[in-house]
């Protein structure tokens, strides 16, 4: 178990330390079962068109059947004048008890409308299946470079945090000095003592965090990714048209479809029926064995004047059809706010990251006066504490604004199908 686990260190270490890009991992996840689901689903759909195609080709069947009547039944039809020639020669009546038949039926709609509008829905159902596979695809890679974002900020915020804390130190064995010299009290260590310790808190909630955003990028690609990877916007997001609502305006248009055949359920419909059986038997007259064939074809017209259940059924397409036609309305709203939403947030991020930049530059300068101040005995250790955690914390908003802007940016490409892979690099 211990060369087990040695083996397994070494491969982890590596596996990361491999240069992983953005393109890696929306490859893995092409390649994981998530991603096979929904080719399977399309497959599906694929298999839906050919199952309503070939309800319009005809259908042919063997038979074979055996039948005991409790009185003589004709094998096949027998004219008038045909009985006393038979019975003059001593041949067989063909009739029986006990007869068995072989033979084949076919059967051919030649025209039955609803099939056709069938076949029209399933390619509708068809195309949004294809277009929800792509955008369920678009979505996770969407969570991939949501995930690494806030990667990013976690690794950001934790160096914003060791640089508070390097400073502490430093501070930390200036105040020892102090406290030796008896020019400060011994609980200003226990101060900065607490401070280093609240540092170390936020540390580990920020480990615990990153190994819960590793094991999400883990479970969507399959590879481990402890570090965040280095991206960049390689082009632009086009916005031609929401694509997030494609699938649900195929798939109503494949309702609206759908409400139709079942209305045309109640057309009349033309088949072609023709088959041929070889009868077997023993004539009832003379117990002589008896083979004959016999065949039809012809037409049928069939027209419902009253089923009960193909009205239920059509209520129950037009209450499918209205659903999603309310649901296509709710999300067409819901995606249109939160486009123009998010194009106001990235617009507003971007001031916020340049705003900010200059706030740190600005802090720096300050806290090196601060250091001075204190240093002379000028300043408080409470103020000087204040300096330290107000730089840390616009690190830390630096940071997350930049993980917001690429997560804001990451929803825009799903809302308008555009796929990251070639977005970010």
């Amino acid at each position: 178990m211990k060369y087990i686990a040695i083996i397994i260190t070494v491969l982890s270490f590596q596996i990361n330390s491999f240069a992983l890009s953005m393109t890696d991992l929306f490859e893995a996840l092409k390649k994981q079962p998530v991603s096979k689901v929904d080719a399977l689903q399309v497959r599906e759909a694929n298999v839906g068109v050919k199952s309503a195609k070939d309800a319009l080709y005809p259908k042919l069947y063997l038979i074979g059947s055996y039948n005991h009547y409790n009185r003589p039944s004709s094998l096949r039809p027998v004219l008038p004048t045909e009985t006393p020639t038979l019975l003059a020669e001593d041949k067989p009546l063909p009739f029986s008890k006990d007869i068995t038949k072989v033979g084949v039926d076919l059967n051919f709609p030649i025209f039955v409308k609803s099939l056709y509008t069938i076949r029209d829905k399933a390619k509708l159902i068809k195309l949004s299946s294809k277009q929800k596979s792509r955008l369920n695809l678009i979505q996770r890679e969407a969570k991939i470079l949501g995930a690494n974002a806030s990667l990013n900020y976690l690794e950001y915020l934790k160096i914003a945090l060791n640089e508070k804390r390097k400073s502490l130190l430093k501070m930390r064995k200036d105040i020892v000095l102090k406290v030796a010299n008896g020019r400060a009290a011994p609980v200003a260590l226990n101060k900065i003592d607490q401070s280093l310790n609240s540092i170390d808190i936020a540390k580990n909630k920020i480990d615990l965090s990153k190994n819960e955003i590793s094991s999400l990028i883990e479970t969507l690609t399959g590879i481990r990714v402890d570090k965040s990877i280095e991206f960049y916007q390689a082009k632009e997001i086009k916005k031609e048209s929401i694509f997030a609502l494609l699938p649900l305006k195929n798939l109503l248009k494949a309702k609206k479809v759908g409400l139709k055949a079942a209305k045309e359920a109640l057309y009349p419909a033309l088949f072609l029926n023709a088959n041929y059986f070889k009868s077997y038997a023993d004539g009832y007259n003379n117990d002589k064995s008896i083979t004959t064939g016999f065949g039809t074809i012809g037409v049928k017209l069939v027209m419902p004047l009253y089923d009960r259940s193909k009205y239920t059924h059509i209520q129950k397409a037009r209450v499918a059809y209205e659903k999603e036609r309310a649901i296509l309305a709710k999300t067409k709203n819901e995606l249109l706010v939160k486009a123009k939403e998010l194009e106001n947030d990235i617009n507003l991020l971007k001031r916020s990251e340049e705003l900010t930049k200059k706030s740190i530059k600005n802090q720096k300068e300050l806290l090196k006066v601060a250091k001075v101040a204190f240093k002379n005995e000028r300043m408080s250790e409470e103020e000087y504490l204040r300096y330290e955690d107000k730089l840390s914390s616009l690190r830390a908003t630096l940071a997350q604004v930049k993980a917001k802007k690429w997560q804001d940016l990451a929803q825009l490409a799903v809302i308008y199908g555009n796929d990251l892979e070639g977005v970010v690099r």
